[in-house]
């Protein structure tokens, strides 16, 4: 089963290893991290990766994410 994950803290050494472990399982992975401690070179090989999604942002200020998915329909 492929679900959408949110990884607070994914450009961390901790948190970038979960992304790419949840990637490999095949999982949509969206990672959200401010770049204070974390780096985006723990990342990079994500980066461009269609199951993968970085986003900078810092988790004490409210975000509201919003996917929309198109779906093919047959008639």
């Amino acid at each position: 089963m492929r679900n959408r994950i949110l990884v607070t803290g994914g450009a961390g050494f901790l948190g970038s290893h979960l992304c790419d472990r949840l990637v490999h399982e095949g999982h949509d992975v969206i990672c959200l991290d401010n770049l204070f401690t974390g780096n985006k070179k723990n990342i990079h090989h994500l980066i461009g990766n269609q199951r993968f999604e970085f986003i900078r942002h810092d988790i004490i200020n409210p975000i509201y994410l919003e996917r929309f998915e198109q779906r093919l329909i047959s008639e």
